[in-house]
């Protein structure tokens, strides 16, 4: 059996989603901590919950199958959310700051995605 090769692409794409994936699980099990963090009014905890387990799910992939397209696709989901929490701040004024401190950590993410996306194959 042949040692599957791991080059450092993929060993910094797993660094990185590492503390995503710890971010989302502490959204999962600690979503009234989590809010209370990001100040201003709570959102209901399933929603927090909801984008909790999204990070984990996004990034736990990366983790198990850390290829360019995952984490591009990844990058794009975030680019996704961080542009719908526009229209959260319109909806719900009131949430602004933690829509906003979602929104910048989606942003925050994709662009780390894009910066260590692994390299294509050639």
């Amino acid at each position: 059996m042949r040692a599957r090769r791991t080059g450092t692409g993929h060993r910094v794409t797993r660094l990185v989603a590492v503390p995503w994936a710890l971010w989302g699980t502490a959204m999962l099990v600690r979503p009234g901590d989590v809010t209370r963090l990001a100040g201003g009014p709570e959102p209901a905890h399933w929603v927090v919950r909801l984008l909790g387990a999204r990070l984990v799910a996004q990034h736990v992939t990366a983790l198990v199958h850390p290829t360019r397209a995952v984490v591009l696709a990844g990058a794009g989901v975030d680019l996704l959310h961080a542009s719908s929490m526009v229209l959260a701040r319109v909806r719900w004024p009131a949430h602004a700051r933690p829509v906003w401190v979602s929104g910048s950590t989606s942003v925050a993410s994709a662009v780390l995605g894009l910066l260590t996306a692994p390299a294509a194959r050639r």
